[in-house]
């Protein structure tokens, strides 16, 4: 049962980590869900200031990226529930996140996507611009090397690692547009 999870299209409140465990983003909190042991763990509370609007784990499943209606991008190491830092850059709340190796991109209801290297000191290292409306999801290919956007402006854009311009862009769509990579078989 989870009482407190928003319905709002716009928001990514849930993500399974590679150790198996469920993140959910509930009002001002985050709670982890061991599918191994059934254990139920408050990671965070931001209350009574801010809400959770996005949750991510990295790869491996030991930290998780938490985005904040304040435009927040906050890291948690989940085995000791703690938080590593603190990214800001947005100006409006952080509705998606997507992770590639050590780098963070979060989208965000002020049009921007703002690529964080966590193990960098500064808040970002580049900023995508392109949607006219809120960035309501992003997803990393599985080799790095593209990110995929789509926004409330019912636009899909493709990103080269190397690029701050869209490499393709799709305009058809009649609605806002959340995005994933499916894998192939060969």
């Amino acid at each position: 049962d989870a009482p407190a999870l928003a319905d709002d299209f716009y928001l990514n409140l849930v993500d399974w980590s590679s150790l198996n465990v469920l993140a959910v983003g509930l009002g001002t909190c985050v709670y982890l869900w061991s599918a191994c042991t059934s254990k139920v763990t408050k990671l965070c509370d931001l209350a009574p200031d801010d809400t959770v609007t996005s949750v991510s784990w990295t790869g491996r499943g030991t930290h998780l990226a938490v985005g904040t209606n304040q435009g927040e991008v906050q890291l948690w190491e989940a085995g000791k529930c703690t938080r590593v830092r603190s990214m800001t850059g947005h100006t409006g709340r952080v509705g998606t996140l997507s992770w590639t190796g050590h780098l963070l991109s979060s989208g965000s209801r002020d049009r921007s996507i703002l690529q964080h290297d966590v193990r960098a000191p500064d808040q970002f290292i580049s900023k995508l611009a392109g949607h006219r409306q809120e960035v309501c999801g992003l997803k990393w290919s599985f080799d790095g090397q593209q990110l995929a956007s789509g926004g409330n402006d019912n636009k899909l854009y493709v990103w080269s690692m190397h690029s701050n311009q869209p490499v393709l862009r799709f305009t058809d769509h009649t609605a806002a547009v959340k995005v994933a990579f499916a894998r192939t078989r060969a």
